[in-house]
Parts: C-alpha cells; structure tokens; sequence
C-alpha cells in the first residue's frame, strides 16, 4: 500500500467512498472485489475513529433478543461466524458474566427463558467455526455455584449469574487494517489525510468530491460515478444542505486500565441504567460503555461544536470522572481512581432519541439517498459491518446497473498480519504520523503512554524513513502525549 493522492485525480471512479473506518473500509473491500473501481479517502488515518475507540468485543446478537429483534439478533450470530471464519487469529473466544438479582426482566428466570431462545436462534453458533473458536451455549448459574467460580461477585442481592461467550479482538486495529489491506490488494485506490471539503455536482447530481490532501495542502477532485459517504464523525461536515444527512451524533467512550484483568468479563449496572462491562484485553481491564446525555454535532454545520478536530474527539476530565464514578457504582470493589486510566478511547457516533427523549446510542446502521449519486451511511456496530457493506455494495452496484454480482466478502479470508515493526508500518501501510505508526500499526502505544524513551526512539525511526526535520520530529511526539492529554494531565 502507497500513499499517492495524485492518482485519485487520474480517472473517474466506479465509487468513491469517504470515510476510512470500519464502514468505509468493508464498503471499498466489497466494491473492489466485486469488480468496482474503487477509491477511498479518509480526513485522518484509516481507523482512528470510533473504529479506534470500541470495546474490542465482538457481539453474537444475545441483547437483541431482549426485545425479540430475531432479524437483527441473526445478523450479528451470521457476522460473528464469519469474522470467526475469515480471521481466524484475530479472535478469541470471551466468557461473560452478568450478575442476577430478583428481578422480573433482569432475574434468573428471564435469563433462563433468553438462553433458551438463544439456542433456537443460534442453533448453528459454530458451524464452519475453526477449531478453538467454538462456543457454547449460555447458562444460568445459581448463588451457589456463581461464589464458588467468581467470588468477586459477593453481594447480598446476588441470586446467580448468566454465562455466555462472544469474542475479544486480540488485535483490534490490525483487524480493522486487514480490511484496507484487502480493499488495496483488489485494487482500490486509498489515500489516509485527505479530507473532503465539498461535493461535485453535474446538476443535481453528486458526481465526487473536491479534496484537500492534508500532507501537501493541495486540492484535488475526485471523480465519481456514485459516492458513499461512511465519514464517521464527519458525516455531517462536508455536504451541503441539499444532501446533508444530519446524522445525529453523540460522543462515546471507553477506559483502559493498568489493572490486571482475570479471565472473565463481568458486567454490572450503573446509576444511569445502563449495562457497563469490565472486558480483559491484553491481560488490562477494559471499561465501557459510557454514552454522553448530549448531542454533539461535527463542526461545519449549524449548530455544530469544535468537540471532533479531523477524528479527534476532546473529552474533559470531568467527563472522566464521571464515568469513573459510574463504574464504581457497577462495580463496588473496583475502586477506581483516575490514576488507573490509561488511555480514553473516545469517538463520536450516531446517536437517538429514546420514546422519552432522552439522547441514546443508535444501535441500528442508516443507508440514506439522498441523491442518484450518493449514498450516506452510518452506523455503531463493529461485528456487523461487513453485512452493511454487502447491503451498501448491492446499492452502489444498483445504481450503476451492473449486472449481479455476488459478495464473497463473508467467505475469502483476510490478509490479516497480527503485528509489523515500525518501518514495514512506514513502508507498506501508509502511517503518515508518529501516531499512526504507535497508535494502530504497531501496539507499542496500544495500552496507554509508551514512556518518553519509547516514543522517542519511535519517533527517530519514522523521522528517518519520512525524511522529518527535527522540529517536525519534536511535533509529532508532542501530538502523541496530546492524544493521552485526557487521561493524566501530567504527560
């Protein structure tokens, strides 16, 4: 893969999708390997988004059938088996657990009945799943065999406990990268940095985007015959009214923690309602998720804030603590403190409004056309990506009246590489940035600061391979510490 902003102005493009996550990356891999000619633009890096920022779990559809959504509780069992499928090694399989009190919805009952038409729905969990990735079916287990596997669990209201397993990305962003890879190797042009300013237009009709390539400070336009907006947080920001979405957006966050985590994944319930769980990554304990009670709109619109800056989204210490004091409340011998956080994986996503108003996470995806020649897509979920691609994929092939061509994106296996050093990051994927090459390429920054001799020697390495002046050299590690800026205001 090289960056070469210059050829995306050469012809004009089957598709054209802006947005580098885990939308726009699945959605450029179909286009192209269905025949497309395909290129993909992203304001920062590819995946540095709320495709950064999730809880590295991958869901098997279990909480959808808390409101019988059997439709959307298959998707995410099909999509789950074949992430399982396609990349093998970039899962393992995740116990959770859940804590039972008496309770008509939440109690042992309930979750006896939900396992139950979890096993009729998920009858085929593992079929075609590689050896070492199977996973069993949920259980209920009672008060006493719930202490005796999980002491930690002690309470006096406690009357069990629900089990079931789903996976945990191993390596997050190399899976997230696995997609760019493969979109790249079937001939898709991508370029990191390049941010859509405007649409194009033949009449009416979207026809691309005017760019600007944020290494050289030029403008470049990209011609289209349908574009796909997957922006992200920027879904809002750069089209006009006549075809602007205004895609609610929210902010987001997770908490990774120096504190140890055991085997298994626990949940427990906040003060605000909402189930909160400590996930075990890379031997850490992972929190999440806390969801803002307040829109928060992508500048450049009315109404908009300055909270994104190109995929970066400021969170204030006080927001923080918040969750911090949420978490303590959901899990009481945790004891929390700010001194345990990290790293603050932050991200802005759809959001909507409950039946009672209040501002709420949008678990399902939006497809909007508003145009013969865009299509805008956003949505939250990890796991089912891939399916939304394929369903945006047959749109874009509708559109241009192509004959059918069928996905093989749920069957091809992905050019997954767990780890890279520094310079192939530099050489081969694109890390345009000390926080590319730290931050989502290598996971020397995937825990939480790498220290200043780590980060240094990083930076002389990439300075080097990317020809950076010592000033440019001092820049970029001082935007890495910035990114850790809102977990320890020491850095």
């Amino acid at each position: 893969m090289i960056r070469d902003p210059g050829r995306l102005a050469a012809r004009t493009f089957d598709v054209l999708v802006v947005g580098g996550g885990i939308y726009g990356l699945t959605i450029a891999y179909d286009c192209a390997q269905r025949g497309l000619t395909v290129a993909l633009i992203d304001r920062g890096d590819f995946g540095s988004g709320a495709s950064f920022n999730h809880l590295r779990t991958i869901h098997g559809g279990l909480r959808y059938l808390q409101s019988l959504d059997i439709g959307r509780a298959r998707e995410s069992l099909s999509e789950r088996r074949t992430l399982a499928r396609i990349a093998p090694g970039a899962l393992r399989p995740q116990p959770f657990v859940l804590p039972l009190s008496r309770s008509l919805t939440r109690g042992k009952l309930a979750m006896r009945a939900g396992f139950v038409l979890d096993r009729i729905v998920a009858f085929d969990r593992n079929q075609d799943v590689p050896a070492g990735l199977e996973l069993p079916a949920g259980v209920v287990l009672s008060r006493a065999e719930t202490l005796r596997r999980f002491p930690s669990l002690a309470t006096p209201a406690l009357t069990g406990a629900a089990m079931w397993h789903d996976y945990v990305s191993t390596e997050s962003d190399r899976l997230t990268f696995s997609f760019a890879m493969a979109a790249s190797a079937h001939g898709a042009e991508l370029a990191n940095y390049v941010e859509a300013t405007a649409p194009l237009r033949d009449g009416a009709r979207v026809t691309g985007v005017r760019a600007m390539d944020r290494s050289s400070g030029r403008t470049v336009e990209i011609g289209a015959r349908v574009t796909v907006n997957a922006a992200g947080a920027g879904v809002n920001s750069w089209l006009d009214a006549a075809v602007r979405p205004s895609v609610p957006l929210m902010k987001a966050m997770n908490l990774v923690t120096r504190r140890e985590a055991g085997y298994v994944a626990v949940g427990g319930r906040g003060a605000s309602g909402r189930n909160l769980f400590l996930v075990p990554w890379k031997n850490r304990a992972v929190f999440g998720t806390w969801e803002s009670n307040q829109l928060s709109v992508a500048p450049g619109i009315p109404g908009g804030s300055a909270d994104d800056d190109r995929n970066l989204v400021r969170v204030t210490e006080a927001e923080v603590a918040a969750f911090i004091e949420e978490i303590n409340q959901a899990f009481p011998r945790m004891e929390l403190s700010f001194s345990d956080v990290t790293l603050v994986h932050r991200g802005l996503v759809p959001a909507a409004s409950s039946p009672a108003g209040k501002v709420e996470l949008e678990r399902h995806e939006r497809i909007h056309e508003a145009n013969d020649g865009l299509i805008t897509v956003a949505g939250t979920k990890y796991t089912t990506a891939r399916a939304v691609a394929q369903r945006v994929t047959d749109l874009v092939v509708d559109k241009l009246g192509r004959g059918k061509v069928p996905c093989r994106t749920a069957t091809t296996p992905l050019p997954y590489k767990p780890e890279v050093g520094i310079l192939e990051a530099v050489r081969d994927e694109m890390a345009v940035t000390l926080a590319d090459a730290v931050l989502r390429r290598t996971p020397l920054g995937a825990l939480g600061f790498p220290g200043d001799a780590a980060l240094a020697s990083a930076a002389v390495v990439v300075g080097a391979e990317l020809g950076w002046s010592p000033e440019r050299t001092q820049q970029e590690i001082k935007d890495v510490r910035a990114f850790y800026a809102p977990l320890n205001t020491r850095l």
